[in-house]
């Protein structure tokens, strides 16, 4: 079976992104998904796991990525013109006492040089979810204090 794996998604375009907002899931929490759309076809989430093996290919994940970008809400064109036509250059993922944290997605780092990142789960009305987009000097803030490593370089 094929593997889609983070390496091979750097220096992909994205063409288009779409999310699913859901105001109180089955755990009382308000949730927040993107899904982003690469020229090559593919359609990903934000990853929050810094395994290279990202997503196993098979029909049943296929078509799960595919029913999600294709039933979400479009991203607002003044929001979409920092994201289309950039390429993925890193990724960025947070970590706790030398542990992935699952509760963050990771940062991706696009060739325009800023970030993308989203805000997953919170308490209804305490916090914002949705997109965050940095610049660098936001995202050199953000993460100040904050074990963030970069993809490429812990390859290296």
């Amino acid at each position: 079976m094929k593997i889609l794996k983070l390496s091979d998604l750097i220096g992909q375009e994205i063409t288009d992104l779409n999310y699913h907002y859901v105001a109180e899931n089955e755990f009382g929490l308000q949730s927040f998904h993107s899904f982003i759309k690469l020229k090559s076809g593919a359609i990903i989430d934000i990853p929050k796991f810094d395994n290279d093996d990202y997503l196993l290919l098979n029909e049943e994940n296929l078509a799960y990525f595919l029913n999600k970008f294709n039933t979400g809400e479009p991203v607002a064109e003044h929001i979409k013109k920092y994201l289309s036509g950039q390429k993925i250059k890193d990724f960025y993922f947070n970590y706790y006492e030398n542990e992935i944290d699952l509760d963050r997605s990771a940062y991706i780092q696009l060739s325009n040089g800023n970030y993308l990142t989203e805000n997953n789960y919170g308490p209804a009305g305490m916090i914002p979810l949705d997109l965050v987009i940095l610049n660098e000097d936001d995202f050199s803030e953000q993460t100040k204090g904050i074990d963030v490593r970069s993809f490429i370089r812990r390859r290296m």
